[in-house]
C-alpha cells in the first residue's frame, strides 16, 4: 500500500514539475496587439541573434536585449499593421524571391540557410514572405511619401561644403625588402622591365599587402607615415620610388594613379546629398509612425522574465 502511494505521489509530483515547465515556456515575455511572443520562442530567437551577433558572455547579452527586444516589438507591429491595412505578398512573388535566394547553393549551404527561425524551405518561404511584407508596408507608409527638393540639396551644400573636400590619394603598390642589398637587385629587376607582381614573388617579404601582387590600397593625404607620404605623393603616377629605408628594413613604392584634391562641386555632390536626405527623413518618419503604432496596438514587456534568459536558455 505504501509503495502504491507513494508511486502516486511521485507520479503526481512528476506532472506537476511538467506542468510547471510548460507553463514557463509558455509565459508571454512580449505582447503585441494581440501576438505574444512566449518564453520558448523567444529564447530560440534571442539564441540566434547572439549566435549571428558573435555573443559569448551573458553580459554582452544583456547589453543587447534591448536592442533585440524593440526589433522584436517593431516587427510585430509593422506585422499587424499590414495585416489591417490589408497588404500582401503573393505565392508568385514568394516564389521569385526563393529562386533568387536558392540558385546556385548547395546542400551545404542550404543546411548554412536552414535556422532555428527556417527549420525547412516551408519555413524560409514565411520567412521571405514576411520580410516582403514589412519592407512593403514601411514603402508604403513612410517612404512613399518621402521628397527631397533641389532647394534643400543647395541648402544642405551651402552649409556643409566642408563635408565634400576631397583630399589628394594615391593608388600604392609596394615591395618590402629586409636588407639593402635584396633592395637594390629588386630595384634593378623593376627598372629593366620585370613586373612589380613578379619582384614582389621573388623579393618581397611584406605582410598585410595583398598575395604576390604588392598592392597595398588607396591612400589619401595624411593617412600615411610622414616621410613615406612626402615620397609617394612627389612621384608621377606609373613611376617608381627610390629605396626608402626605414626603422623596418627597406622599401620600393609603386604609384599606380594619383587624384588631386578639391572640393565637390553641387551638381557631384548632389546624388549623395539627396541620399542622406532620404535617409535623415526615413528615421524621423520611421520613429514617429513607430510611436504611433504603439499608441493603437498594446505593447507589454515582461523584463524580469526577459532578464531570466541566458545563452544556454
Amino acid at each position: 500500500m505504501f509503495r502504491m502511494k507513494y508511486a502516486i505521489f511521485s507520479l503526481a509530483l512528476l506532472s506537476m514539475l511538467l506542468g510547471a515547465c510548460s507553463d514557463r515556456k509558455n509565459t508571454c515575455l512580449i505582447q503585441v496587439g494581440d501576438v505574444c511572443i512566449n518564453r520558448q520562442t523567444f529564447e530560440e530567437r534571442m539564441a540566434r541573434f547572439a549566435e549571428e551577433s558573435m555573443i559569448t558572455s551573458q553580459d554582452q547579452l544583456e547589453a543587447m536585449k534591448p536592442v533585440f527586444v524593440n526589433n522584436i516589438i517593431e516587427e510585430e507591429l509593422v506585422l499587424q499593421h499590414a495585416r489591417k491595412g490589408f497588404v500582401t505578398v503573393s505565392d508568385e512573388e514568394v516564389d521569385i524571391a526563393m529562386k533568387g535566394l536558392l540558385e546556385g547553393i548547395d546542400k551545404e549551404g542550404l543546411d548554412r540557410l536552414l535556422t532555428e527561425e527556417s527549420r525547412n524551405i516551408d519555413d524560409m518561404r514565411e520567412f521571405v514572405r514576411k520580410r516582403a511584407l514589412i519592407k512593403r508596408t514601411i514603402e508604403r507608409e513612410v517612404h512613399k511619401d518621402i521628397v527631397v527638393t533641389a532647394e534643400q540639396i543647395r541648402q544642405y551644400y551651402e552649409a556643409h561644403k566642408d563635408e565634400f573636400v576631397l583630399e589628394p590619394t594615391v593608388e600604392l603598390y609596394h615591395v618590402f625588402m629586409k636588407n639593402n642589398y635584396q633592395a637594390k637587385e629588386a630595384l634593378k629587376r623593376l627598372r629593366s622591365g620585370m613586373s612589380l607582381e613578379a619582384v614582389a614573388r621573388e623579393f618581397g617579404e611584406a605582410e598585410g599587402v595583398e598575395e604576390s601582387s604588392g598592392f597595398m590600397g588607396v591612400f589619401a593625404q595624411g593617412d600615411l607615415p610622414k616621410d613615406v607620404e612626402e615620397v609617394v605623393f612627389s612621384i608621377p603616377p606609373r613611376r617608381y620610388s627610390n629605396i626608402i629605408k626605414t626603422q623596418r628594413g627597406y622599401h620600393i613604392f609603386y604609384v599606380a594613379n594619383k587624384t588631386e584634391g578639391g572640393t565637390l562641386s553641387l551638381i557631384e555632390a548632389s546624388d549623395q546629398i539627396r541620399e542622406k536626405l532620404v535617409e535623415e527623413s526615413f528615421e524621423k518618419k520611421y520613429a514617429t509612425w513607430i510611436e504611433d503604432l504603439k499608441k493603437e496596438y498594446r505593447v507589454e514587456v515582461n523584463w524580469s522574465g526577459i532578464h531570466e534568459v541566458s545563452i544556454s536558455g
